[in-house]
């Protein structure tokens, strides 16, 4: 569905101009004027009257040299019990935004609040539906000041209107619909378009005619300047506003990186033929751009308004400034990418302070902001990146007393900013970066911006993570781009490949994505960016938009290595006592050095060490080396000498303990039984090596659960399946090996009837078990079998068998399924030689290999 931003209507009753806005997201055209402006002859008079005043005024070098200090008196609508009502704190933040704008090279005009509280009119009905201008002034109006009314709610559904210059208290009067919702369009265009009106400036598009509509054909005002324009007697009156065709038939509109633009497409064309090329961002259109202004044109008629009312006698601009105690003690400090300022408030008869900046210390200063009585802190959230700010503070109901000292302060990363931000539910509900929720559940950040401070998680140089996020709505089209600022300078490049990741097209509930980042990123912090747009792709990391949301986040970045260890020794068989020498060899495959490294051998019990290196420390029950560097591309080994206590098999595995760079294959510390390659296992053996000790591993990281690679069950067919062990694999001649056959059925159908047989060899067989017979038995081998009755889906049953092997040496036994009454998917009994030992690789066949001392 697509957005409308905020719509004005302008309906203009003689000398009054109504500006009306809606806000919802109408599909049918921008409403028109509904009645009529000031009439050709009243307008003529009027600029004849303004002109005279403003040459005045010129003669006495009182115009376009200073700044005029201009009293507004603030009168807030309010409920019969003086609930509701604009706050204090918000006039103060749209008047400062506002008088932004009319200020031009150091002059102009500033606005200051007439005494020190507001006055309140208290008025259920006109509170609910404004539509009474008598009701709300009478008794309200002050003779020394501009009169302006907050109201809640028209009834026409206005936003609000203004009056044009005139003799009359009545015209220093305007009517503000209470934005509080959306301060920056109150303070950014509907407060300064009405004062606008106030001060004598006419929309671009220029008068509506007579019967009160403005329909086809009616921009009168010509494309041309110079010879054969009529720019001063059309339109605005002002030649350097180019003509408007707002509503004109082929005047359609574009939108560039989320902000309107006129399409140059368009068909409309003046009364010669040539195509409009209007101004966008004029306040004093019906545009709703990303920026605004007034022309140098627009300013001298705003002057020769002022100029025309100080000559006026039904009312003055002389309302006195307070004397308001000075702010002290400012201080500035940057923070979640904004500047904040703190202050001492020393007075009680403020009406509010209005927070001014410059890049200069001793000129350049504007208001970008206001804050309410007794506050003393201001958060800029809208600074270039790593720019040297000057900022102080002045009372709003003041003129030039009053105003705090100077402080200056460096802003940190640049930000974009939103025109609408939060209001149709634009942003991030979650993001996650490499499976690792950085927020999750969030709403709209104030401003349209966040940023979270805290350490994130930490990615390796060189290597990809998987990104991902789900948005705030899910109807509306949205773009995602994340930018990484990789040379940490405040400011995210395009051009340096600092945009990670966007996506391909406009999306409505969730992306995901792939986010590399450079081998030769260097080891740190640094701030990603998650930008959300919409109905369009933000390619300004830093730029002005309608509608979004931006999100910073701080990650470490860390560059890897691949670190491996290998063991090797100088002999596997020994005697008791005698020592064996291993020689431990650490490798760093890079791309970075290593640092930090230390590795660990835990001894297994009935195992010492005798001597080593240097730098082989013995705690008694384990050996290693702490805080060794290794060069990219090398490596280092390490000797020492251990023994036996006693007979047995010894398995000795070592591994590397801690590395401060992160390596991408293994995990320091994370046990020996892993597979991973910062670890390794060699094994040494007595003469009589009855007993088995390994290595301690008390430490293993939890194992992956082992993966079936079988098919599913085929619930028609039994699946069948062996395996082998024994209870000793190293025995003498002549003494008692248990072999255990374990069968198992993963099909889907009961297997029955189950044979197996083991064809054995170098054995003398005990009696044996019930169920377990001698088949066949030769000179060199003997057949026995086993049945079972029948295996359910997924049961297991045993057969065991003892046998003595006959002479020392290497034995190998063999059993397999011999036949069965089902199918099995894919393994087939039997064997058309039952000497041979079937080693087919089927999955029912096992066997086990014995050493016979």
């Amino acid at each position: 569905m697509r957005k409308l931003v905020l719509l004005l209507i302008l309906v203009v009753l003689l000398p009054v101009v109504l500006l009306a806005q809606r806000t919802d997201r109408p599909t049918n055209p921008l409403p028109l004027c509904a009645t009529s402006d000031l009439t050709e002859a009243q307008r003529k008079e009027l600029n004849s009257q303004a002109s005279q005043a403003l040459a005045a005024k010129r003669a006495s070098n009182a115009v376009f040299t200073s700044i005029t200090y201009v009293p507004i008196r603030p009168h807030i609508l309010r409920r019969s019990d003086g609930s509701g009502g604009m706050s204090l704190a918000s006039i103060n933040k749209v008047i400062a935004i506002t008088n932004s704008y009319y200020l031009q090279s150091g002059f102009g005009i500033q606005f200051y609040f007439c005494g020190t509280s507001p006055d309140y009119v208290d008025n259920d009905t006109q509170y609910n539906s404004f539509s009474d201008e008598n009701a709300v002034t009478q008794g309200h109006d002050v003779t020394n000041a501009m009169n302006q009314y907050y109201v809640n709610s028209f009834a026409s559904g206005a936003g609000g209107y203004a009056y044009y210059p005139a003799n009359g208290l009545f015209s220093t009067r305007s009517f503000i619909l209470n934005e509080s919702w959306n301060e920056d369009d109150l303070g950014n265009r509907l407060l300064p378009h009405e004062l606008g009106h106030n001060f004598n400036l006419v929309h671009t598009f220029g008068q509506v005619p007579g019967n009160g509509t403005l329909g086809s054909g009616t921009t009168l005002e010509l494309v041309t300047r110079g010879t054969g324009a009529n720019c001063t007697t059309e339109g605005d009156y002002i030649c350097d506003t180019p003509a408007d065709p707002y509503n004109k038939p082929g005047a359609t509109l574009t939108t560039v990186n989320g902000c309107p633009q006129y399409d140059p497409a368009s068909t409309a064309r003046d009364a010669n033929g040539l195509p409009y090329t209007p101004s966008i961002s004029n306040i004093m259109s019906y545009y709703f751009p990303c920026t605004h202004d007034f022309t140098p044109g627009q300013y001298d008629r705003i002057q020769a308004g002022l100029a025309l009312r100080q000559t006026h006698t039904a009312y003055s601009l002389d309302c006195p400034p307070t004397a308001v105690p000075q702010p002290t003690n400012l201080a500035a400090s940057v923070a979640t990418g904004n500047v904040t300022l703190t202050w001492q408030d020393n007075a009680n008869n403020e009406m509010g302070y209005f927070i001014e900046r410059s890049l200069s210390a001793a000129s350049g200063f504007l208001p970008i902001g206001g804050v309410g009585p007794n506050t003393t802190t201001f958060t800029d959230t809208k600074t270039a990146a790593a720019t040297l700010y000057y900022y102080r503070i002045r009372p709003s109901n003041s003129t030039t007393s009053g105003v705090s000292q100077i402080i200056g302060i460096r802003s940190g990363a640049c930000r974009p900013t939103y025109a609408y931000s939060c209001n149709f539910a634009d942003g991030l509900a979650s993001f996650s970066l490499n499976n690792n929720f950085l927020s999750q559940n969030s709403g709209c950040s104030p401003n349209g911006y966040s940023l979270s401070s805290a350490l994130s998680t930490t990615l390796v140089a060189g290597k990809s993570y998987p990104v991902s996020g789900q948005l705030l709505s899910n109807g509306d089209p949205q773009s995602v781009t994340i930018w990484a600022d990789l040379n940490r300078n405040g400011v995210f490049e395009t051009s340096l490949g600092e945009l990670m990741y966007q996506t391909p097209a406009l999306i409505f509930t969730s992306f995901s994505g792939t986010l590399a980042l450079p081998a030769n990123l260097t080891a740190g912090t640094l701030t990603l960016r998650v930008a959300v747009l919409y109905n369009a792709f933000q390619n300004d990391p830093c730029g002005t938009y309608p509608y979004g949301e931006t999100e910073d986040y701080v990650i470490s970045t860390a560059r890897s290595t691949d670190l491996s260890l290998s063991l090797q020794i100088s002999n596997r068989k020994l005697l008791i006592n005698q020592p064996v020498s291993y020689s431990l060899t650490l490798r760093n495959a890079g791309p970075s050095d290593a640092t930090g490294i230390s590795w660990q051998n835990a001894l297994p019990a009935n195992m010492s060490f005798v001597s080593g290196d240097a730098s082989v420390v013995s705690s008694g029950t384990a050996v290693g080396v702490s805080n060794l560097s290794l060069v990219s591309g090398t490596s280092a080994s390490f000797v020492y000498r251990l023994k036996t206590g006693q007979e047995g098999t010894f398995v000795n595995a070592a591994q590397i303990m801690a590395s401060n760079e992160p390596d991408p294959d293994s995990q320091p510390g994370s046990g020996t039984g892993d597979g991973q390659d910062d670890a390794a296992t060699v094994d040494v053996r007595t003469t009589s090596a009855s007993t088995v000790y390994t290595s301690p591993n008390p430490n293993q990281t939890p194992l992956p659960p082992v993966l079936s690679g079988q098919p599913t069950p085929d619930p028609a067919k039994a699946d069948l399946s062996l395996a082998m062990s024994v209870d000793q694999r190293t025995p003498a001649p002549g003494q008692n090996v248990t072999f255990t056959i374990m069968v198992s059925n993963a099909g889907g159908l009961t297997a029955t009837n189950i044979v197996v047989r083991d064809t054995v060899r170098g054995l003398t067989l005990t009696p044996l078990p019930a169920g377990v017979t001698v088949v066949s038995s030769t000179g060199s081998y003997t057949i026995i079998q086993g049945t079972i009755a029948s295996l359910a889906k997924g049961a297991s049953a045993q057969l065991t068998f003892t046998g003595k092997p006959i002479l020392s040496g290497y034995l190998t036994n063999v059993a397999q399924v011999w036949s069965v009454d089902n199918q099995d998917p894919d393994s087939k009994p039997g064997s058309s030689t039952p000497t041979a030992n079937n080693l087919n690789g089927e999955d029912d066949v096992a066997w086990v290999d014995l050493k016979v001392r």
